[in-house]
């Protein structure tokens, strides 16, 4: 089987899994049954919140249920006491986050009769969704459809680091709107799935032609579980989407470098395995983009090493650097660029922006943290999953 043959281009029906029908509902005949997952770990602080957010949907999910894994803390006993079922994964979970979904969505298949009338959303514990997030997320699961995911917030913070990344997610979420509703990646800050198309993947992985082998629905051996089913998905033939407008997700930001630096390294190279795992796997299309992406970011790391270089030869050789007029005009238009992207964030963005160089600074510190990533992937280095 190719991705070819397996591609959906139906609009009323979708592909076959044994022993279930291949009908597939599409909203506006009839309701669908969308349960909310949420795996948690540690998160006694957060939970109460993230059911919340959940309640107050315009269109409520059908069921919430609260996967506390790992947990040393109180996060059941405030997620029950919040309204949301606990089904607490037993003893120890050495698969984290994909281990507990996978365990979850094993466990709503006596419950599920047609899975292409149910959905499954999926969202951090530490993450808060607009009220109209379900509701515009269930209008764009229509057939072919695998996933539609959020775009993201950061959420409140004290620190500079952390607004720096408030300010990255606000310029991401601008890149989401130019996609015309095309996703790279399905967030786990909040994604509504399609119970049919996850059951395919599933599928998928079990026989190991279409998809990398495997035995779940989530790959619990990914550093990045929300970027290798975003894979998997689109290898199978479904759309992936992510709505520019309507569907917010806040979400926590790292408010120290160590975090960080944990964050984006765990990011930059679980996406550099998931894009080598799946090499020819994955249709051209998506090769394109994803591998476009990752040359961009390695040439940017080039670029400011190049850079650092050039300055400190200007220092050491020549004793310092001269001022050349030819810089002024594209640096006040980067300057202009960078503080109208973030004008709606209020006057602290707009400041930060301004003055440019913690901005600069940040970007350094990411470019290192790939260079760092993608060296660990030359090397073969595994890594490992750390919650973040």
């Amino acid at each position: 089987m190719t991705a070819g043959t397996h591609r959906r281009t139906s609009t009323t029906t979708a592909p076959r899994i044994p022993g279930q029908s291949t009908r597939r509902v599409i909203p506006g005949e009839r309701r669908l049954h969308i349960v909310a997952v949420v795996p948690a770990y540690n998160e006694g602080a957060a939970i109460a919140d993230t059911i919340r957010s959940l309640r107050a949907q315009t269109r409520r999910p059908d069921r919430i249920v609260v996967v506390p894994n790992n947990c040393t803390d109180d996060t059941a006993r405030v997620a029950a006491a919040s309204g949301a079922e606990v089904l607490a994964y037993p003893g120890h979970n050495p698969d984290k986050k994909a281990g507990a979904l996978n365990y979850a969505f094993d466990r709503l298949a006596p419950d599920v009769g047609d899975p292409w009338n149910w959905a499954v959303l999926v969202m951090d514990a530490d993450t808060t969704l607009a009220p109209g997030f379900l509701r515009i997320a269930e209008q764009h699961m229509t057939s072919g459809v695998g996933g539609v995911g959020g775009t993201f917030a950061g959420r409140e913070c004290r620190t500079t680091l952390g607004y720096l990344q408030r300010m990255e997610y606000h310029r991401y979420g601008q890149v989401a709107e130019r996609m015309a509703g095309r996703a790279f990646v399905l967030t786990g800050t909040g994604t509504l799935f399609s119970y049919g198309a996850l059951l395919d993947v599933r599928e998928q992985r079990r026989r190991g032609e279409l998809l990398p082998a495997g035995r779940s629905f989530y790959d619990t051996h990914s550093l990045t579980e929300d970027n290798e089913l975003t894979f998997a998905l689109q290898a199978c033939g479904y759309d992936v989407r992510s709505p520019a407008y309507g569907m917010g997700a806040t979400t926590d930001v790292m408010e120290s470098v160590p975090k960080l630096v944990a964050q984006r390294e765990r990011w930059y190279l679980g996406a550099l395995r998931n894009i080598a795992q799946y090499g020819r796997l994955m249709p051209f299309h998506m090769r394109w983009v994803y591998w476009r992406q990752q040359a961009g970011l390695l040439l940017s790391a080039l670029v400011a090493a190049g850079y650092l270089l050039a300055v400190a030869a200007s220092l050491i050789v020549l004793g310092g650097i001269d001022f050349s007029w030819w810089w002024t005009l594209p640096s006040l238009v980067l300057l202009a660029e960078r503080v109208w992207s973030v004008w709606g964030m209020g006057w602290r963005a707009r400041c930060y922006a301004a003055l440019f160089v913690p901005e600069q600074l940040y970007t350094l510190l990411l470019t290192f943290i790939y260079a760092k990533a993608f060296l660990k992937f030359v090397r073969g280095h595994q890594g490992a999953w750390i919650a973040t």
